[in-house]
C-alpha cells in the first residue's frame, strides 16, 4: 500500500511539474502578441555593415603597387537601413575607385598618416553620393584595416 501512495505521489509531482512548466511557458507568448510592445524587428542601437574587400592598385613608376582597404559602414538602427547598405554597396565602391584611382603610392602613404580624416573624407563623400540615390545615411566609416604595398 505504501508503494501505490509514493507511486501516486510521484506522478501527482510529475504532472504538477509538467502544468506548472506548460503555465510559464506560455505566458511569455501572450506578450510577445500583444500590439503594445515594439516589432522584434526594431533595432535600438547603431549596426555595422562590412563591406567587402577593395583593392585598388596605385601608380608607381617602376612597380606595380595596391591599396586594400577593409570597410564597416555604421548605419542607422534599422532592418531596412542593413538591407539598403547591401544594395548601395556598389555606388560606394565607386566613390572609392574615384577617390584612390589617380592617387601615386606616395600619396596613399601619405593620406593614410591620418585615418581618421580619410574616414571622415569618405563618410562625407559617401553620404553625398548617397543623397541623390537613396534613402540611406551612414553615421560613420571606419577603416578596419589598410594594407600599402
Amino acid at each position: 500500500m505504501k508503494k501505490i501512495l509514493l507511486g501516486i505521489g510521484a506522478l501527482i509531482l510529475i504532472a504538477g511539474a509538467f502544468f506548472a512548466g506548460k503555465l510559464l511557458d506560455s505566458s511569455p507568448k501572450v506578450d510577445e502578441n500583444s500590439d503594445s510592445e515594439a516589432p522584434i524587428t526594431e533595432v535600438s542601437e547603431s549596426q555595422y555593415y562590412e563591406m567587402d574587400r577593395f583593392i585598388i592598385s596605385v601608380s608607381d613608376d617602376s612597380y606595380a603597387r595596391y591599396l586594400v582597404l577593409d570597410l564597416v559602414l555604421v548605419i542607422p538602427p534599422s532592418i531596412e537601413n542593413k538591407l539598403d547598405a547591401e544594395k548601395v554597396t556598389p555606388l560606394l565602391r565607386n566613390v572609392l575607385v574615384k577617390q584612390f584611382a589617380n592617387m601615386s603610392h606616395a600619396d596613399v602613404k601619405v593620406l593614410f598618416k591620418d585615418i581618421d580624416a580619410v574616414q571622415q573624407t569618405l563618410l562625407e563623400e559617401f553620404n553625398m553620393d548617397l543623397k541623390s540615390k537613396a534613402s540611406l545615411k551612414l553615421e560613420n566609416v571606419l577603416v578596419t584595416n589598410v594594407f600599402i604595398q
